[in-house]
């Protein structure tokens, strides 16, 4: 891999992280009670995706996974997550990620973001996001086309998440996530 101008990327902020763990409910209980987090969503059923934050901006900020690592040496973490501002400096990333080699990039959406997946040499799971202008339940996830410009993209997305459970204006998720954590 070519080293490029660390200038010509777009700025990244490390936003969540999604942890594989044996039991949800003492992991759960352990995040909560002994660090503070406040459950923002989670899955359906007993073995569901348990959804953790204590930012009133971000959504989560750890995922508990209760699904057998995917990784052959049982590594607990699923992904690295990295934040860009927007769908300019999303596309910058896949336009470099998305070069010569054999690098498979996912390009899918959250509903409230739209996401990069991709591994780095040693297999590590990576996602560069930037975010939407809605909030809907998690967890959530399709495939998106890039190449579409940003009212495209926006319309699509929309379209495909406005009938989900939860789905709102993300300011107004925020005020509600940050009036639980005392801050609104």
């Amino acid at each position: 891999m070519k080293m490029t101008d660390p200038a010509s990327f777009a700025d990244l902020a490390l936003s969540h992280f999604e942890l594989y763990v044996r039991a949800v409910a003492p992991m759960e209980t352990f995040y909560t009670e002994r660090l503070g987090f406040i459950v923002s969503d989670r899955g359906v059923g007993p073995d569901a995706m348990v959804f953790l934050s204590r930012n009133p901006g971000e959504h989560h900020q750890l995922v508990l996974n209760p699904r057998p690592s995917r990784r052959p040496q049982d590594s607990p973490l699923d992904h690295i997550s990295f934040r860009v501002a927007d769908l300019t400096g999303l596309r910058r990333f896949h336009a470099a990620l998305s070069g010569p080699g054999d690098l498979a990039v996912d390009a899918v959406s959250h509903g409230t973001t739209w996401s990069l997946y991709f591994r780095d040499p040693e297999g590590n799971r990576l996602e560069v996001f930037a975010d939407t202008p809605w909030h809907v339940d998690q967890p959530c996830k399709f495939a998106i086309d890039l190449s579409l410009d940003d009212d495209a993209l926006g319309a699509y997305t929309e379209q495909r998440i406005r009938e989900l459970p939860g789905f709102r204006p993300v300011e107004q998720w925020r005020k509600g996530h940050g009036a639980v954590l005392g801050e609104g």
